[in-house]
């Protein structure tokens, strides 16, 4: 017999050439999935109205990174009963907005990056929850085994109050002779012209790969952010503060990446930067670790079997029992 096909409808808005296009990428691939026929809508109006327009009634309706999707306004779906789901990423934003959207759409799944942190902001939401965390797209986050002209690495925003692991390690190793910064390039839309010369994509993962250390931290709200990932997947060592989310999700301290904190990082950087071949293993291992479980069609799998289990149909998830320990998808 047949896989049924899971129909979702898919509010999002369009991410080509932002800064990160993560989101795109999960879209290709979800898009790529046999048995799943979606829909991608980018306007909003009231949802009978928009289902005529799809033609088909869906078995799922997903907002994608509700910060984002805030501005598709779409009515009635508190009359619906078709099972509703909702991403959010940067949990500390629009924390009322977020709320109400809740709680008057009757959303039923909340699908959030970050476990921790949610239950911190949303602990009236624990039984919606859905953790999918990062993923990275392995055409652009890969070992380009470029030679490693950096010694130390850092990218990103820096901003004392929101990063202050990152603010220190560059007051600190700025006048390290091999330590390279790049500033973020922008919350924005790229030109094709301003992505020749921006550090995104392909560019910021090639210049990862260039480096024998990447830094990075999980800022003040303790997020695993994607540069852990990405870094990772660029097969170059990650130097960066730790957590109980973190070593679930397979970062394990002298295993697949350095924890380091405020007043040991220096001292970390240059141990590992002296030992290459210890420092190669991790990174090693790290590369590895993410490929095998933090690839965009990885993730786009379990969020596709995790839709199918709530509707409480059959799922490829249900047919393996070795799942890593990070792997809880919903609240059963």
């Amino acid at each position: 017999m047949s896989e049924k096909e899971l129909k979702i409808l898919y509010f999002t808005t369009d991410q080509t050439n932002w800064v990160k296009e993560n989101w795109e990428y999960f879209k290709y691939e979800l898009r790529r999935t046999p048995h799943v026929r979606v829909k991608f809508v980018r306007e909003g109006g009231a949802i009978e109205d928009i289902f005529d327009r799809i033609g088909f009634i869906p078995d799922f309706i997903y907002f994608n990174d509700i910060k984002k999707t805030k501005t598709i306004e779409v009515t009635g779906l508190d009359q619906v009963s078709i099972p509703k789901g909702v991403l959010t990423v940067d949990l500390q934003n629009g924390v009322d907005f977020f709320r109400t959207f809740v709680n008057e759409n009757k959303i039923d799944l909340i699908f959030s990056v970050y476990r921790d942190a949610f239950f911190r902001f949303f602990p009236e939401f624990v039984q919606k929850f859905v953790w999918l965390p990062h993923h990275i797209y392995t055409p652009v986050f890969k070992d380009y085994k470029l030679p490693k002209k950096n010694d130390y690495l850092l990218m990103g925003a820096i901003n004392s109050r929101l990063y202050p692991l990152r603010y220190k390690i560059l007051r600190t190793m700025k006048r390290t002779k091999g330590f390279v910064y790049h500033e973020h390039p922008g919350y924005k839309y790229f030109s094709e012209e301003e992505r020749k010369k921006a550090f995104i994509g392909k560019n910021f993962a090639r210049e990862i790969n260039q480096s024998k250390i990447f830094f990075t931290d999980d800022c003040i709200f303790h997020y695993p952010v994607a540069k852990y990932y990405e870094a990772a997947a660029c097969n170059t060592l990650v130097v960066g503060s730790g957590s109980r989310e973190l070593n679930d999700l397979g970062f394990i301290h002298r295993k697949t990446y350095v924890e380091v904190d405020n007043s040991n990082f220096k001292e970390r950087a240059m141990y590992y930067l002296n030992r290459e071949r210890r420092r190669k293993q991790i990174g090693s291992c790290g590369y590895q670790m993410v490929r095998d479980n933090h690839t965009t069609p990885i993730r786009v799998q379990q969020f596709v079997d995790c839709i199918r289990r709530y509707l409480g149909w059959k799922s490829k998830l249900d047919q393996h029992s070795d799942q890593p320990k990070w792997m809880r998808l919903y609240n059963e």
